[in-house]
């Protein structure tokens, strides 16, 4: 791949390529008149038009070649040191030789365009390949974060478990966090996740919670009006929404049917500003006194993202707002 790779970059510009191809002229103009071969007068001068062509491109050898043809037939063609030509092998002779140049080049040509296909094609490749090697370690941290905030969840149910009442509880939420989980994580895999197309993929998303919950029933709303964020930044922002949709599923939406979600990410000055809604029940003083595990792990995300959390009541529901710097993608890949 290397040697195709320098065949494929060529020097730029025209009067680098006729430098060139003027020095690999003289060459063969010299090996010719030293040589003294009789009968072919235009012999080495196809090699000098060959590494032109190779090295420089089509329109330096193609001066190269008018040069030679000029050249080969004042001093090598009979009667030499003349643009007298002997007829028919004068005319056949340049002719050929125009033909095979032409040819000749063409064929080089056909051969770098090929090889610039193919040097753009392994940096795609490569470029692929690192973005999938990035992922799948993006993937396992993400697993091994998921996984080990569940353990923790549990531990922390356990020490408030009294009865069988308060194990199912904690199962079922440990179930539905587990979803959550999965659904964000093969959502990862997701290139819009840190593209211009955030809002189509937090819908996704979001629809995708919804329906492992069994909520189909309850309608989206999605408005991004922010700059892309970077592929971690945007895990996390993506965490802190399945967090925030589980907690609206379970408390704003029970007992009811349909609602509406509202997801937004904004930058607002020097912020970005992320705030998931919902029109349920609101917020009671009892969980904006003393937040429950839900919030407490949204916060966890926010404080990685460098930023902070807040609750609030709203019109005819409750918002969650997380506001975090541009600069967040660095401490995310820094935690």
């Amino acid at each position: 791949m290397s040697l195709i790779a320098k065949f494929a970059g060529r020097p730029r510009g025209l009067a680098i390529g006729l430098a060139v191809g003027l020095a690999a002229f003289a060459v063969a103009f010299v090996v010719r008149w030293v040589s003294g071969i009789q009968g072919a007068p235009f012999a080495t001068f196809f090699l000098a038009i060959f590494f032109t062509t190779v090295f420089s491109g089509w329109r330096p050898a193609a001066a190269i070649s008018a040069l030679s043809v000029v050249t080969a037939w004042y001093f090598f063609l009979e009667p030499q040191y003349s643009f007298e030509l002997q007829y028919p092998q004068g005319p056949i002779a340049l002719g050929l030789f125009v033909l095979v140049a032409i040819g000749q080049m063409a064929l080089v040509e056909v051969l770098h365009v090929a090889a610039l296909r193919l040097v753009t094609a392994h940096e795609k490749i490569e470029k692929l390949l690192a973005h999938e090697r990035h992922l799948y370690r993006e993937l396992q941290h993400r697993v091994a974060n998921g996984i080990q905030s569940l353990a923790t969840i549990l531990s922390i149910q356990s020490l408030h478990m009294a009865d069988m009442a308060d194990a199912e509880a904690a199962l079922a939420d440990a179930v539905q966090r587990l979803r959550g989980m999965a659904t964000v994580h093969r959502r990862l895999r997701d290139p819009e996740l840190a593209g211009e197309r955030l809002a189509q993929a937090l819908d996704a998303l979001t629809l995708d919670l919804l329906r492992a919950a069994g909520r189909e029933d309850i309608a989206v709303e999605v408005v991004v009006q922010a700059p892309p964020l970077d592929h971690n930044a945007a895990t996390l922002a993506a965490m802190i929404i399945a967090e925030a949709v589980m907690n609206s599923v379970k408390h704003a939406f029970a007992g009811r049917p349909g609602g509406t979600l509202t997801i937004a990410l904004r930058q607002v000055g020097q912020d970005m500003v992320l705030t998931i809604g919902d029109d349920g029940h609101g917020l009671s003083g009892v969980l904006q006194d003393r937040p429950r595990l839900g919030t407490i792990i949204m916060e966890d995300f926010a404080q990685r993202l460098g930023g902070t959390l807040r609750l609030e009541n709203a019109p005819g529901g409750a918002r969650v707002i997380v506001n975090f710097p541009p600069s967040a993608t660095q401490l995310a890949d820094a935690r």
